[in-house]
């Protein structure tokens, strides 16, 4: 019993170690955020409140900004695309990736693996290279796909030029190139479930939906919310791949938030308004991304009254 308070002191002196030799370990990552995420957002916060322009030197307007692109019926058109485009593109990606998974997971699908490769193989290309290559696909004149088209009889299709068309088909390159992180995410969580539970229900006579309803979802919960979450918020704030698709035309029809963040900063020169909006998309995001995060952790991770082990 002599040594049960040197026991305890050794005991306290190695978690502390160890506490300290994670934050030299961890160190390093906050320093690399510190520098190029908090500082700079905190440079920009401090520019949205002047009027600064390249070559003048700033002066402190207040929230004149904020009021500015509030009143911009741009603005508020680039908030109904982007609203559009993060719905279908969201919806699209987590479906068509959900169906895939399951696909991929089955126990009688013969090839898995090569499979499984290729359905991740586009992650291996830059979405600016992916970007231009559907841009050459879906060109008016020379793109492939309106050969194919007009080879069948029909008249070409201007994918990313008409008014009615072209937000459809961004959507649609945006949700090939996610659709490889969401099978990513929810691929391996679904292997993981065991057969016995598969077994059972089908003891029980339970169909392919209702196994997929009562067992399947509800076990995938967790890696679904998380998917959803890691795509929304990528999702909102895309500005890549759309502006080399459309650079936001035509007539504005794929301007998002993010594009027109950049031409009021780099085409009007108005590098406090596009501060100010960029801090708007960063508050929205954040709360927004919060929402889901502590929906996804209230019912996916915390057991509810009554199913508690």
């Amino acid at each position: 019993m002599a040594d049960a308070p040197q026991q305890a002191a050794r005991v306290a002196r190695a978690a502390r170690a160890t506490t300290l030799w994670a934050a030299l370990l961890l160190a390093p990552v906050f320093l690399l955020l510190l520098l190029i995420v908090f500082l700079p957002e905190l440079w920009a916060l401090g520019i949205s409140f002047t009027n600064y322009r390249q070559g003048q030197p700033p002066r402190f307007i207040g929230t004149a900004n904020f009021e500015h692109f509030l009143t911009d019926p741009h603005f508020w058109n680039a908030v109904w695309v982007n609203i559009r485009f993060v719905v279908g593109a969201v919806a699209l990606q987590m479906a068509i990736g959900l169906g895939i998974a399951l696909f991929l997971a089955s126990r009688s699908f013969r090839a898995r693996y090569l499979w499984v490769a290729l359905v991740l193989a586009p992650m291996a290309v830059s979405p600016s290279v992916s970007s231009v290559i559907w841009r050459y696909l879906l060109d008016f004149n020379i793109g492939p796909i309106n050969y194919l088209i007009g080879m069948m009889g029909f008249q070409r299709v201007q994918w990313l030029t008409g008014i009615n068309i072209a937000l459809l088909s961004v959507i649609m390159v945006e949700v090939w190139l996610a659709i490889p992180q969401v099978v990513l995410f929810l691929y391996p969580a679904r292997i993981t479930f065991p057969q016995e539970l598969y077994d059972a229900a089908e003891v029980d006579g339970a169909s392919a939906w209702q196994k997929f309803r009562y067992v399947t979802f509800p076990l995938l919960l967790p890696a679904f919310f998380l998917a959803m979450v890691f795509r929304l918020i990528i999702t909102i704030r895309a500005f890549g791949v759309v502006w080399l698709l459309t650079l936001g035309g035509p007539l504005r029809q794929t301007e998002l938030l993010a594009i027109y963040m950049f031409k009021e900063g780099f085409e009007n020169w108005r590098f406090g308004s596009a501060a100010a909006v960029a801090w708007a998309m960063l508050l929205f995001t954040m709360l927004f991304s919060s929402a889901l995060i502590y929906r996804m952790y209230r019912n996916a991770f915390v057991p509810r009254e009554g199913h508690a082990s």
